[in-house]
């Protein structure tokens, strides 16, 4: 018995390992409506997506399939830009390296965080 509950209690501190090098990227709602409607206030929360990072992996979740993903430097320069395909996960170039905008955009709604590579 004392075997068994060794076991499982092993199982379950490498399953939480495993999970513990994802860090979550905070996003912020930046940019509400187009045309006439820019800058009004949805009547609605706006649903704010779920990002994580592992090392230069970004993982979305499904609403964020088929968004735009930026990669902005701090000159306001776009360094990388790509679509999250149907996985939700997006690998980055290992060229770069310090302190990135990420900006995705997910239809009129663009989501703005900071992520350290």
């Amino acid at each position: 018995m004392k075997k068994l509950f060794f076991i499982i209690a092993l199982f379950l501190t490498s399953a939480s390992m495993m999970y513990a090098q994802q860090k979550p990227v905070i996003l912020n709602p930046t940019a509400v409506g187009t045309g006439a409607n820019q800058g009004q206030k949805h009547r609605t929360p706006i649903a704010i997506p779920d990002v994580y990072i592992d090392g230069y992996a970004l993982s979305f979740d499904t609403s964020c399939i088929k968004s735009t993903v930026m990669i902005v430097d701090s000159d306001g320069s776009v360094v990388y830009t790509t679509i999250v395909d149907e996985t939700g996960m997006v690998e980055l170039p290992i060229d770069l390296v310090g302190t990135y905008e990420l900006q995705l955009v997910r239809g009129s709604i663009t989501f703005v965080g900071e992520i350290e590579l």
